[in-house]
């Protein structure tokens, strides 16, 4: 039996949309539709009625439901104590973390860390911050770096590096450039070069434009920042982005100004609360040396 099948089984009967455990189990509509016939097929019923766009579970689907939930549900918990022991035993830490995260002092940290405790390993990969606290949750890694702005997670816990605002990136020729604060809604008929709606920058950015009182014509998103820099030098637009992000990027062709409104947003480490292995628990403990704080449970906020 494919767990997958019985994966994508349970988390519809939960949904009754298949658009939603697509979403969920980051795969396509149309390999969910594909898992459950399949699924049928193999126990020779019928799960769900389909009728008018709309889906529930039949008789012998709510009869096999309880039975695939506990399949899934114990191996789940196989895996979590498998990956626990190995943990424990294992001196790698696993980090996923913001694409932009050199740009930060936490990464010195890190590679001072992996300098006075050489016996531990880190494997680092890039993720877009939209994915990263569901990463964590599904146990793919064990650590990440991430911007927040509410933090209202009862299971996780954090360490805040440090906080960040947003800026305006305007073009040096603009008639702005050589402002030294910016009210937003002096840019409300510019065109916009934003990151995307994969990074969790995108609504606090539409959110600051909107307070403003007026709703940006954006004209490019990506995950770029590197990119939307150029574009901003050659005219093509304005941006707003991260304050400390912008200033690894700054240069004679660009104005980076501070806005008269803001959005404070904190770096972060987080991981899951409970058990963690010998290596993550020598990680955290370190950062919290470090910066000498108890977590960091404010939320962010708007700020003038």
């Amino acid at each position: 039996m494919d767990l997958n099948k019985l994966k994508a089984f349970v988390n519809l009967s939960k949904t009754l949309n298949y658009t939603e455990t697509a979403e969920s189990l980051f795969t396509t509509q149309g390999n969910i539709s594909k898992q459950i016939l399949s699924l049928e097929k193999d126990f020779d019923v019928s799960l769900f009625k389909r009728a008018h766009r709309k889906i529930e579970l039949t008789e012998q689907g709510k009869l096999i439901l309880p039975y695939a939930q506990k399949i899934v549900n114990d191996y789940t918990e196989l895996t979590d104590a498998l990956g626990n022991y190995q943990q424990v035993h294992n001196m790698t830490i696993n980090m996923h973390t913001i694409p932009t995260m050199p740009n930060y002092q936490s990464f010195g940290i890190v590679s001072q860390f992996l300098h006075d405790y050489p016996a531990v390993q880190m494997q680092l990969k890039e993720e877009e911050s939209y994915h990263l606290i569901t990463s964590l949750k599904s146990g793919k890694c064990e650590v990440i770096f991430a911007r927040t702005f509410e933090f209202d997670e009862p299971k996780l816990e954090r360490i805040v590096m440090e906080d960040d605002k947003f800026v305006a990136m305007v073009p040096n020729n603009h008639a702005l450039a050589t402002q030294n604060k910016l009210d937003l809604a002096d840019l409300k008929d510019e065109k916009f070069l934003i990151l995307g709606n994969s990074t969790n920058l995108y609504l606090p950015v539409l959110e600051l434009c909107q307070r403003a009182g007026f709703n940006p014509d954006v004209f490019y998103e990506g995950t770029r920042v590197d990119l939307i820099m150029k574009m901003v030098q050659n005219n093509m637009g304005v941006s707003v982005m991260a304050a400390k992000t912008a200033k690894q990027f700054e240069n004679q062709a660009v104005s980076i100004i501070p806005l008269t409104a803001n959005i404070l947003n904190k770096l972060c480490f987080i991981r899951v609360k409970g058990q963690h292995s010998k290596a993550n628990n020598l990680f955290w403990k370190y950062i919290q040396e470090q910066v000498g704080n108890d977590g960091g449970q404010a939320n962010s906020r708007i700020i003038n």
